[in-house]
């Protein structure tokens, strides 16, 4: 009896299967006709390229609505739309001249139909618009350009200088990003006039022209380790382990979770404050905190915080006293600004490349803070919201600046 119900079984799933083959064979019309093409289409034009409207054909044999259309010189685009959609996007084109596109209606079995030929002239290219919205300042040991990409089409940015000895360009670097503003920024540059200039260009191979302007870079250097610790009444810099202490901050190492981090007891009221010795009089143009490993932008990593500053060998442990200088409040930003989940270009920039907090004027342009040899951090929230007591937790801080009264060495490359 079990072989026969076995029997019976398989039969049916063979029956089955056969009748689900031969409706799919039964589905492609080889012999069908073409659709019949579209009638009108209306065009609303776009940076770059354009949105063509129109209404579905009725055609059981109807696959989709395809587009083409030549973007630049010998480069031909090709763009697809279901029967679900009404409309088709183009983009890629390199100029704003009038551009005839041909419209096609395909069916299932491929065939095509007469084309509708549709003009078609695009607002200027996106990486036209791009390169108008450059502006090019000298920032901290290098160059800042701000850039505004309001289709948030995927882009490079091409930075490039003149060489100071051969005369010829080079590039420095490129940046691939799709945010609808932000900045470029590229330091390790010597404190020379330096002829600089950038040019984007997108995925279809356009490029716009390039802004150049002459700058010199503000000179900065890394300040040497070392530092030490120096206890100034109202700190609170006790650690929450042995292993944890203070002087993990200028150890050189941010790469191992759980190791060589600063780290303060629970149980600590927020804000918390520690001062460091720098053991030279600095002019500092910025700070750099790596935050933990496996944990930047998140836990008890510092989020918001101020720096105060100081000369005097014996200072007032009141912040507000006018032996210290209020040299900024700051702010940790994530760079994707997806808060509470962080990327991995997160965690390169905030533990392994350090969040860099500039010393700038109400402008935005560099403004080294006065000679300063103690330097006073004072936290008031981590990622994890707290602000009246926690854990505060550092893997790591460099310090950028000028050495008061030592020779700047900053030959040409």
């Amino acid at each position: 009896m079990k072989k026969i119900i076995f029997t019976l079984t398989l039969a049916s799933l063979l029956s089955l299967e056969g009748c689900k083959e031969e409706g799919r064979v039964d589905i492609l019309n080889m012999h069908a006709p073409a659709p019949e093409p579209l009638s009108e289409v209306s065009v609303t034009p776009t940076h770059g390229g354009a949105i063509l409207k129109y209404q579905i054909p009725k055609d059981e044999n109807l696959l989709c609505v395809k587009a083409v259309y030549e973007i630049k010189p010998g480069r031909i685009n090709e763009t697809k739309g279901s029967i679900y959609v009404d409309s088709l996007v183009l983009k890629g084109f390199g100029t704003a001249n009038t551009t005839q596109v041909r419209v096609y209606t395909v069916g299932r079995n491929g065939k095509e139909s007469t084309p509708l030929l549709v003009d078609v002239t695009p607002l200027a290219p996106i990486v036209t618009e791009v390169f108008s919205s450059f502006k090019i300042k000298a920032a901290i040991g290098g160059v800042k350009i701000h850039y505004k990409n309001e289709a948030g089409e995927n882009l490079t940015y091409v930075l490039i200088r003149q060489n100071p000895v051969t005369k010829q360009w080079e590039t420095l670097k490129k940046f691939y990003s799709n945010l609808k503003e932000g900045q470029l920024l590229q330091r390790g540059m010597k404190s020379k006039e330096t002829n600089v200039g950038v040019y984007v260009t997108d995925r279809w191979g356009n490029s716009s022209d390039t802004v150049t302007q002459i700058l010199t870079p503000v000179y900065e250097k890394e300040i040497p380790k070392p530092f030490a610790h120096r206890e100034i009444a109202g700190d609170n810099w006790i650690p929450g382990a042995p292993n944890f202490g203070i002087e993990n901050l200028w150890d050189g190492r941010w790469d191992i979770d759980a190791q060589f981090i600063y780290a303060t007891a629970k149980n600590i009221p927020l804000p918390q404050s520690f001062t460091i010795d720098l053991k030279h009089l600095v002019e500092i143009t910025r700070v750099v905190e790596h935050q933990r490993p496996k944990y930047a932008y998140l836990d008890t990593s510092v989020k918001e915080f101020e720096l105060f500053g100081t000369a005097v060998e014996m200072p007032n442990g009141d912040t507000n006293h006018p032996d210290w200088i209020k040299l900024g409040r700051f702010s940790s930003y994530q760079p994707s600004g997806m808060t509470g989940n962080p990327t991995p270009e997160d965690f390169q920039y905030g533990n392994v490349e350090g969040e860099s907090f500039e010393f700038l004027d109400e402008n935005g342009d560099p403004k080294p803070t006065p000679p300063i040899r103690y330097l006073r951090w004072r936290t008031y929230e981590t990622w994890n919201g707290a602000t009246e007591m926690g854990e505060v937790l550092i893997a790591e801080l460099d310090i950028y600046g000028k050495i008061v009264g030592e020779e700047i060495d900053d030959e040409e490359d």
